[in-house]
């Protein structure tokens, strides 16, 4: 833990800057104080004092690249958020207690689905959807190649999107819960 080093006083005095730069970069003081805090942490944590030649713009980069992965990662969310109205529901549509309970169904529908997957296969679907997390860093994390990454999204988008395709060729148009597929079904064990 670096308590005294040169590198956290160089924080304290550029602290003020740090919030001026992060405020003007995500558009929000109080995420600025949030990320000069989570900042801190993190030089405080530091086991070693790196070899910086300018500490002034390493704090700065430091702060840019916190900046940039709490803005990619809202960005993420976002895409989630935009993904799942569309699976669910239309944007234009009123969201009644049929659309409801439809929405619901399907849910569970798909959730039944993506149970039958493996289970590093769940875990990648989850870093890469529900993280944020890119693929480089989900293989780095799991300690597996690129390729495997891609191939496991790629199979549990084919299922999801199967299931989907089912559920909505097989769900009647009055919307009634007694008619939704039956479990079986759903893991793909029709006969």
């Amino acid at each position: 833990m670096l308590k005294n080093s040169t590198l956290l006083h160089a924080f304290m005095e550029c602290k003020p800057d740090l919030l001026r730069f992060l405020k003007r970069r995500l558009g929000s003081s109080s995420l600025a104080v949030d990320m000069v805090h989570d900042q801190y942490l993190k030089i405080c944590d530091m086991k070693d004092q790196p070899s910086v030649g300018n500490h002034k713009a390493y704090l700065f980069g430091m702060a840019a690249n916190l900046a940039t992965d709490h803005l990619r990662t809202e960005n993420r969310r976002s895409e989630i958020l935009q993904e799942a109205s569309g699976v669910v529901w239309q944007e234009t549509d009123e969201l009644s207690p049929e659309r409801h309970t439809l929405a619901k169904a399907e849910l569970a529908y798909l959730a039944q689905a993506a149970a039958g997957l493996s289970d590093r296969t769940r875990h990648i679907f989850h870093l890469s959807r529900y993280e944020g997390k890119s693929q480089a860093e989900i293989a780095e994390q799991l300690g597996v190649g690129l390729t495997t990454i891609h191939k496991d999204l790629k199979t549990a988008m084919a299922v999801l999107r199967a299931a989907r395709r089912r559920f909505h060729d097989q769900a009647p148009g009055d919307n009634q819960a007694d008619h939704y597929p039956s479990k079986s079904k759903v893991a793909g064990n029709e006969s």
